[in-house]
């Protein structure tokens, strides 16, 4: 009866994981509380709906709402102006004439199920119902159903059984339902529609079977991925997405056991004075998890990134007072050893892993600096600078030297460090221009960049002038990044880049609309006189007109013609071919012709080839 179906063995074993992430009901409800003030049907409707969700208070709208105007051809409208009077508890001021449209769409042989849904819950929301024989009509809606088995369609069917009482049927095919779900990359399910679909599927399964007082038909692992796309939608900034959210939110979230959600509280790294970090254990929608004993939150690993060495094992959590949903993880054993971790935390039967970050003071020491030439006859004098000092003098060097830099890394406790981000800046003083150059460790753990003043120009506009050295450092787990000004430099590029500099200096100062480009095309060859091209025509053409006239003379004989399809399609084929070079020099461009040439030529040769074959095999008769 589903087309939709998949089979069962697509479900992989549960997963353990742990869902990171939480949908923000705070800044939903804000959401919500803002569309109430809306002169607009559908999202006053949504934002009451969604408001109702959360048990907070419902504004009064029954002024908006009696003044609203609405199309009665649009039986989803009227649905939303009844259902958001029944929700404001306002239905005794609509209109009576609200009644017509759903009395309407009941009266249709051919109404869609979207249209009954709207028309059944327009009149339930006025307090009139609707009258219905249960047997009969869910046998109406089910032939309704079979011609077209959407998804949507499935939810419609399933919202309407809860009015009319035949929750059973729903839960009948619930679990056919969810296997016609969605899977993307193995870790989210969701139905064909997105998030409309998605929500009212799984709210009206939920609440069938807890009003049959039968178990859920949702196994873990669907909860985790139907959690996990919920999560992928959580940033929804309209009414109507933040109550379609919350609707699924919340029912996924009252189911047993629940899926786990576990985010940062606050900070996602350690430092030397604070050395812990809170992680937040909760349900989807961020209420405490039933059953969970503080004991089973464990750090079950801890280890560095950089070389896979475990720091910790098996560490418990503490339950922060008086905070039921903050667990707190304390890491005051590795605060001395900056570097990224990753932590892999337990929840009960479930676990994730999460990267921290141990965040370390760096310094830089032997820092080295001097100028020296290029083709390494005279080595470098090199000067020691202290950070955060800056070299009193100021260093000269031309197109023919290099600017030589040496320096190392250490943390807080003397000990050499690699930093993902080692920088060397050149950038004048006063301008927009900069060149910056990576600076590479060697196994010592010791940094060495060597500029080449002449290749440095080509980044500066090869001008000439004064530049300042700027060392930049740093790193995810540095608590602070370097930026030192080591040295002014006063660089001479030579005569040819100091013109070049000049020129494009000159170029980059204009403001304004450039001079216009003017440019002539060469003028036409003369052409020769017509009679010329007359005369040369008629000598082209003349071999065909002699031929002509000696047909005409002595007539045809196209008795040993070989009467064969062959034949006729060899000829037929160099003929079109003849005449396609023919449009050539009238209106058709080369690759047009070559385009319509490959099929004749391909006729040609094979007709070609059959006429000759059967040519010869004639004559040896």
């Amino acid at each position: 009866m589903i087309r939709y179906l998949l089979p069962v063995l697509s479900l992989v074993v549960v997963s353990n994981a742990i869902l990171q992430g939480i949908v923000d009901v705070k800044r939903l409800q804000g959401i919500l509380e803002e569309g109430v003030k809306s002169k607009d049907i559908s999202t006053l409707y949504f934002s009451l709906k969604g408001l109702k969700l959360l048990n907070a208070k419902i504004p009064d709208v029954c002024d908006v709402i009696t003044a609203m105007k609405w199309d009665s051809d649009n039986i989803e409208q009227v649905f939303h102006l009844a259902t958001a009077a029944e929700l404001a508890g306002c239905q005794n001021f609509l209109n009576p004439d609200i009644l017509a449209p759903p009395v309407a769409v009941l009266d249709k042989d051919n109404a869609s199920l979207a249209d009954t849904y709207h028309a059944i819950y327009t009149m339930k929301a006025v307090g009139k119902g609707a009258v219905y024989e249960r047997e009969s009509a869910l046998k109406n809606l089910i032939q309704v159903l079979k011609k077209d088995d959407t998804p949507a369609n499935y939810a419609y069917l399933f919202a309407l059984c809860e009015h009319m009482g035949c929750q059973a049927w729903t839960a009948m095919h619930a679990e056919s339902a969810l296997l016609a779900a969605d899977e993307t990359d193995s870790k989210m399910l969701h139905f064909d529609g997105g998030l409309p679909v998605t929500s009212a599927i799984l709210s009206t399964i939920i609440r069938s079977h807890k009003f049959l007082k039968k178990p859920s038909p949702l196994t873990e692992e669907q909860r985790y991925k139907f959690g996990a796309y919920l999560l992928s939608r959580r940033s929804v900034t309209s009414p109507r997405g933040a109550a379609l959210l919350l609707d699924a939110a919340v029912h996924l979230a009252d189911e047993q056991p629940t899926p786990i959600c576990v985010v940062f509280k606050d900070k996602k790294y350690i430092t030397a004075d604070y050395d812990t970090i809170e992680f937040s254990v909760t349900d989807l929608i961020g209420r405490p998890v039933p059953n969970l004993k503080p004991e089973e939150v464990v750090a079950q690993s801890g280890t560095r990134l950089a070389d896979d060495v475990v720091v910790l094992s098996k560490q418990p959590l503490s339950q922060k007072p008086n905070e039921q949903t903050t667990f707190i993880l304390n890491l005051s054993k590795i605060k001395a050893q900056h570097g990224l971790y990753k932590i892999s935390l337990s929840v009960g039967s479930k676990s994730a892993n999460f990267n921290v970050a141990v965040l370390g003071e760096i310094q830089v020491a032997s820092v080295e600096i001097g100028i020296g030439d290029v083709d390494g006859t005279t080595s470098p004098k090199l000067t020691t600078v202290a950070y955060p000092n800056k070299l009193a003098e100021k260093l000269q060097a031309d197109h023919l030297q290099k600017v030589s830099l040496k320096f190392s890394v250490r943390d807080k406790f003397n000990k050499a460090v690699l930093v993902q981000q080692a920088f060397v800046r050149v950038a004048p003083l006063a301008g927009p221009e900069e060149a910056i150059y990576v600076a590479e460790p060697d196994n010592t753990k010791t940094y060495k960049v060597d500029l080449n003043v002449a290749a440095v120009s080509k980044h500066l506009s090869h001008a000439s002038g004064e530049y300042s050295l700027t060392l930049l450092l740093g790193d995810s787990a540095a608590a602070a990044p370097v930026a030192w000004p080591l040295a002014d430099l006063a660089l001479h590029f030579g005569k040819d880049a100091a013109a070049v500099g000049s020129a494009m200096q000159s170029a980059r100062g204009h403001r304004g609309a450039l001079d216009e480009v003017a440019h002539t095309f060469r003028s036409a060859e003369a052409r020769p006189a017509r009679a010329v091209s007359d005369v040369f025509a008629c000598a082209c053409a003349a071999p065909l007109l002699l031929l002509l006239l000696l047909w005409a003379r002595l007539g045809l004989n196209l008795s040993l013609f070989p009467c064969s399809l062959s034949a006729l399609l060899f000829h037929a084929a160099l003929g079109g071919s003849l005449s396609l070079y023919g449009v050539l020099w009238l209106q058709l461009s080369m690759f047009d012709t070559l385009r319509y040439l490959l099929p004749l030529a391909a006729l040609t040769f094979l007709s070609g080839h059959r006429l000759l074959r059967r040519l010869a095999a004639d004559k040896t008769r």
